[in-house]
């Protein structure tokens, strides 16, 4: 089953520990069908936290869904063994901050979405459900300066 990661690269300013938080994060997904290569015309949520019975199986998924095309039932988990944070050692290079499992379908784009967080570098302060959709920006009051997540980029490996 082949195993999909994304790698994240930003621009940190006075923050680091950039992560999704806990393991009932929506991860906002793109997915195609291997075996049609129809892809979802909508972003598909997934989280560890959900638990789903595979049909004919003793086993359960994170995400569940068949295929309006070619009927088949795809799957994906998420493996929180492989969740990382994004640090200020990170900067400039990607680095892979989750993984999913995969059975019939390809993740072909991600998107940042909502609940993000992140920690200041001179304060620990902790900066806590971030949208990431777009650059990110406030003021640490402990640290007494700026702060920022700017020029966020992924990819799918």
């Amino acid at each position: 089953m082949p195993i999909y990661r994304i790698a994240i690269r930003a621009q940190l300013e006075n923050v680091t520990n950039l992560e999704a938080t806990g393991d009932d994060f929506q991860y906002c997904l793109r997915i195609k069908c291997n075996g049609c290569n129809e892809e979802a015309d909508k972003w598909q949520f997934i989280s560890a936290d959900e638990q789903i019975k595979m049909p004919g199986s003793q086993g359960s998924t994170n995400f569940l869904i068949k295929c309006k095309i070619c009927r088949k039932t795809n799957s994906v988990d998420v493996l929180l063994k492989e969740k990382k944070s994004y640090t200020t050692t990170d900067v400039p290079n990607f680095k892979d901050i989750i993984a999913f499992e995969c059975r019939g379908i390809t993740i072909t784009s991600f998107k940042f979405g909502e609940g993000w967080q992140c920690r200041g570098t001179e304060s620990s302060t902790l900066f806590t459900d971030l949208s990431l959709e777009e650059d990110w920006y406030d003021y640490d009051e402990e640290a007494n300066c700026s702060v920022g997540i700017s020029e966020i980029e992924y990819k799918v490996n």
